[in-house]
């Protein structure tokens, strides 16, 4: 390609105090962050609160799977091929590199790569609101710590080419404006929230207007990314799906992964932002759905034009009335990154091209190997198509 690439989607792999080293005071007292290490003096674990995390197998990251080690596989089962020996195919864990915790190397493999410019998501960050939601102080505190952190070891905007994305849970409208407020003083560009309910209200309850009203004054790009962790959601599931058991049965995990996974509670989170008429309160919203692949956009258009068809453009919402088809609504305000062993050509059929912006997911086990990679699933498109989706369409996003 004869153009630098914007990757919406790389991680970093966080630093050990990324939660203490800016602690409240209250953090401090109750101890609320500690690191345990198990009796065999080797694997250290994370104690939230009284909460051991337990999504991420090692959150130290060193050793870590190489960057696309687990890709083939994922394609191989989107194509529907090769359903064996998916547990291995991490393969050999290596030693951290700096360019997962040094922005400046970074920078450097970015050159290396023909990276432009990157958003910059957490690993270790978007699994952690589940672990504090039962203390909202606490959740807060914790996510503020761990911002606090993010500016000082990444920047929200560093040399203009870095963009990493602060998280802010959505739990207390006012804690929630704090939040956004402090970050968009120090620069933010683009910020990520958790997809799904909102602790019994839909993200687009007049509720959080004030939070919204700000985003929309100040342009501030919103995305939902792929979380793990305890949720609403899993809750939920354990209730209704699962049978008690002594310990979590893998045949309940896998069934949990699927029907209560974070892809499907973007496409309800956006049906909710379209219904609920958040974009008709704030016309200036723009949203991106990361890490959450494509699949479920065409059952939401499909649920969006229903909804538009039935009630013949007549949908109130929280006083308001949508003024245009729900469908419409999403193709002007929602981007999706798609997943990049899925259909990309096909889904800019479903939302338009300007709407299609390219993620790598690096050095993630489950992404490309190289960034760059991606364009090998942006077959029969043209050039121009190409360079939009590989480039121009991010870029527009944070002009």
């Amino acid at each position: 390609m004869d153009f630098g690439i914007f990757d919406a989607d790389q991680h970093y792999y966080e630093a050990e105090d990324c939660l203490t080293r800016h602690a409240t005071g209250r953090m401090r007292a109750m101890k609320a962050v500690r690191w345990m290490t198990e009796a065999d003096g080797k694997r250290r674990r994370l104690m939230i609160d009284n909460r051991l995390t337990t999504v991420i197998g090692n959150p130290t990251f060193d050793p870590i799977a190489k960057p696309g080690a687990f890709h083939e596989t994922l394609k191989n089962l989107q194509a529907g091929q090769d359903r064996t020996n998916t547990a291995s195919a991490y393969g050999e864990l290596v030693p951290i590199d700096p360019c997962y915790r040094d922005r400046n190397v970074r920078l450097q493999r970015m050159d290396e790569q023909g990276v432009e410019r990157a958003f910059l998501f957490p690993t270790l960050g978007v699994t952690l609101e589940g672990y504090a939601d039962h203390d909202p102080v606490l959740l807060y505190d914790l996510m503020h710590s761990f911002n606090l952190w993010l500016e000082e070891d990444w920047g929200f905007a560093w040399k203009d080419r870095i963009y990493a994305a602060p998280y802010i849970p959505m739990m207390d409208v006012d804690k929630s404006v704090a939040e956004l407020e402090s970050l968009l003083q120090r620069g933010a560009k683009v910020i990520t929230l958790r997809p799904g309910p909102c602790y019994g209200r839909s993200p687009a309850d007049p509720y959080f207007d004030p939070f919204w009203a700000r985003v929309n004054e100040s342009g501030v790009l919103v995305t939902y990314h792929a979380y793990e962790g305890p949720s609403l959601q899993s809750r939920a599931f354990a209730d209704l799906w699962a049978a008690p058991s002594d310990g979590r049965r893998m045949e309940d995990m896998i069934l949990e992964r699927t029907i209560a996974s974070s892809d499907l509670q973007a496409m309800e989170t956006f049906i909710a932002l379209v219904l609920h008429n958040l974009f008709g309160r704030f016309p200036n919203i723009r949203v991106a759905s990361v890490e959450l692949g494509s699949g479920w956009v065409p059952f939401c258009l499909n649920r969006l034009d229903h909804a538009g068809g039935m009630l013949s453009r007549q949908i109130t919402a929280f006083g308001t009335t949508l003024n245009e088809l729900p469908v419409d609504i999403f193709k002007r305000h929602v981007w999706v990154s798609p997943w990049p062993e899925e259909d990309v050509p096909g889904l800019t059929g479903l939302i338009g091209i300007d709407r299609v912006i390219m993620g790598s997911d690096w050095p993630h086990a489950e992404g490309n190997v190289k960034p760059a990679d991606y364009v090998a699933g942006l077959k029969g498109l043209d050039g121009v198509a190409q360079k939009r989706i590989m480039r121009e369409n991010a870029l527009e996003l944070v002009a």
